[in-house]
């Protein structure tokens, strides 16, 4: 039947997408960049309606300098809402082994203001909980990452992220909870297509679709030794996403509108 491929679909979507905490992992950067000069500027949207932008540089030999700015709107009316904005700042290092392989790592920082409400719970028994989270924090993260170029339009390669988040405001329903931080393990896998004709370093556009996780280092949702202060079991959760995107590489249109000086 053609409608259960889009039913599966759209249940995984909806379980990637489901958890609601204030910490919004942002996906890792995994940079198509190869040689100094070069450049990339990357749109991508999650599908809760959150957007990433993000610019990667390289201004020498396996250098790279990197910004990113993520933001979602949601509707201020609803008692069920997600909001926030966050940026990172990095700077990393690349090294291409022979024409396949592109090994990377970037180390930064960033800072956040994110909100959450929502009503959990008293679904047959009782009254529901409201949760009313209002959190800023400031962010220190690693990642290394890998890419393997399977031919001159395709590639695919995982990324790894620890961010250690430090919060400097966190409340529910405007009482203070006692998270002051918590480190975050953030697996990613990605799926690269260049688009044009001709070698891949020339090709200025490229899709992705990628899919992580973050993860509480330390957290185990199942124990029952352990209590936790109202609200940080939501907090610490697993959050899981999935995002596609575009990626333009300046440096091929530059190259490309240069003209052709042989034989004149």
């Amino acid at each position: 039947m053609p409608k259960q491929p889009l039913i599966l679909i759209y249940v995984s979507l909806s379980l990637l997408t489901s958890s609601c905490v204030v910490y919004m992992p942002m996906q890792c950067a995994a940079p198509q960049i190869t040689d100094k000069n070069q450049g990339e500027v990357t749109a991508s949207s999650y599908f809760n309606g959150r957007y990433d932008l993000a610019g990667t540089y390289s201004p020498v030999n396996h250098l790279l300098v990197r910004a990113a700015y993520s933001n979602l709107r949601g509707n201020g009316k609803d008692t069920t809402y997600y909001r926030g904005h966050q940026y990172d700042l990095g700077v990393g290092t690349y090294w291409r082994l022979g024409d396949e392989c592109l090994l990377g790592g970037l180390g930064g920082f960033g800072q956040a203001q994110s909100a959450a409400g929502y009503s959990d719970g008293g679904f047959f028994f009782g009254r529901p909980t409201r949760h009313e989270f209002d959190a800023r924090y400031n962010k220190v993260f690693g990642e290394v990452y890998g890419t393997f170029q399977t031919s001159e339009t395709v590639s695919f390669g995982v990324a790894y992220r620890v961010t250690q988040v430090n919060f400097t405001t966190l409340t529910d329903l405007g009482t203070a909870v006692d998270l002051p931080r918590m480190t975050r393990s953030e697996p990613m896998a990605f799926f690269r297509v260049r688009l044009g004709d001709g070698p891949t370093e020339d090709r200025p556009v490229q899709l992705q679709a990628a899919w992580g996780l973050s993860d509480t280092f330390g957290y185990n949702a199942k124990a029952t030794n352990v209590i936790y202060p109202p609200g940080v079991v939501d907090l610490k959760q697993s959050r899981s996403y999935a995002t596609l995107g575009i990626t333009l590489f300046p440096h091929c249109l530059f190259r490309k509108a240069q003209p052709d000086s042989g034989g004149r």
